[in-house]
């Protein structure tokens, strides 16, 4: 007798937006996401104070306002409201192509965690924040003994309950090694190809200054969660 593995639906995952000034590009990430297939879409502001929230308001979709601070913020407010069994975390500034979703919900039940590594597209990262997230990635894997190849990415899915257990400390763009290191030392997390497409809007991550807080996050983290290796390498 032949068993057929059932995957995730659509109607499964919910769509998390962190915005924060993203007027030139919302309103776009909205439609595709929809045309995609997607109804269950939330938008976690971070008080902006341009158009953003009447935009994304005005194409139909549930606005909620962070509490804290940063990206970290905008996770911790979006669990406390998704109510599927998956959330799809993707940034608002148009670089991700929500038709690459459904390369996520093929494995959404096996893992924890499942990361977007940005295979296609990279012409679109500034060649400097390539490098940075060369680095960073490589780092994180010696310290976490993993083996990803996009840690940075702003796009990943991730198991609900699980994240709700989860303990975040960090406050900005180095939420999303923070949360990879935890699902990485469970050994549920895992990577799909995704596209990287041209960003709308202001960029918002400051290469030298976001880079150098990352890599200090990384060590901090290996501390907690992969003391054993950190200090094996150093001596």
């Amino acid at each position: 007798m032949r068993c057929f593995h059932v995957l995730a639906s659509k109607d499964d995952v919910t769509i998390v937006i962190p915005t924060l000034n993203e007027e030139e590009a919302i309103g776009q990430v909205i439609q595709e996401t929809k045309q995609a297939g997607y109804q269950n879409i939330l938008i976690v502001d971070g008080y902006s104070v341009d158009r953003t929230v009447k935009i994304a308001e005005s194409n139909g979709c549930f606005v909620v306002f962070q509490h804290s601070k940063g990206k970290c913020g905008a996770i911790e407010t979006a669990v406390e409201n998704v109510t599927t069994p998956y959330m799809l975390v993707m940034d608002g500034d148009c670089t991700y192509d929500p038709k690459d979703i459904e390369n996520f919900l093929a494995h959404a039940e096996k893992y924890d965690q499942i990361i977007g590594a940005r295979a296609n597209g990279r012409g679109n990262i500034p060649h400097f924040n390539r490098f940075g997230n060369w680095l960073i990635t490589n780092t994180f894997n010696l310290l976490m003994a993993s083996k990803l190849s996009d840690v940075c990415s702003g796009m990943y899915l991730i198991n609900t309950n699980v994240a709700r257990q989860l303990e975040l400390n960090t406050r900005g763009f180095d939420v999303e090694v923070e949360i990879a290191a935890q699902t990485a030392m469970r050994g549920m997390v895992t990577e799909v190809p995704i596209a990287y497409r041209r960003r709308l809007g202001r960029q918002k991550l400051s290469g030298w200054k976001h880079g150098f807080q990352i890599i200090r996050a990384i060590f901090g983290l290996a501390r907690t969660y992969n003391p054993a290796l950190l200090f094996s390498g150093l001596v």
